[in-house]
């Protein structure tokens, strides 16, 4: 496994909530959802991936994670991170919310862009 943290997701959705989850905590719960214990979810437009919700918890609450999983190339990326108490997409992270859904489809086209940049750090 390998965990490919892409730069505009590191600036727009880890660095925001570093007092909350350190790069150590996404480490921990990426290799949560390569054990298998995330939920899938419906939604990726990437040609041979899977998006999965982890469930977090960190210093000073929960959150819930997205991650974006090349299945035949064995990359995991962190797509969307934040606090169950956000107030846009926080505790509703499904198909039926479409704040989350817009916001998805935006953090998966900067994926897209910086993998094909090469705008990413392997972690």
């Amino acid at each position: 496994m390998r965990i490919i943290l892409c730069h505009s997701i590191l600036k727009k959705e880890i660095n925001p909530l570093i007092k909350y989850f350190s790069k150590g905590d996404i480490k921990k719960y990426v290799e949560k959802a390569e054990k298998g214990l995330a939920t899938e979810l419906k939604g990726s437009f990437i040609a041979g991936t899977k998006l999965v919700k982890v469930y977090m918890t960190g210093k000073s609450g929960a959150g819930r994670m997205i991650v974006l999983i090349y299945v035949k190339k064995d990359f995991y990326m962190p797509v969307l991170i934040r606090l169950k108490k956000d107030k846009i997409v926080g505790m509703n992270l499904s198909k039926g919310n479409k704040d989350f859904q817009n916001l998805l489809k935006k953090n998966l086209s900067l994926v897209m862009k910086d993998l094909n940049d090469g705008g990413f750090d392997e972690l």
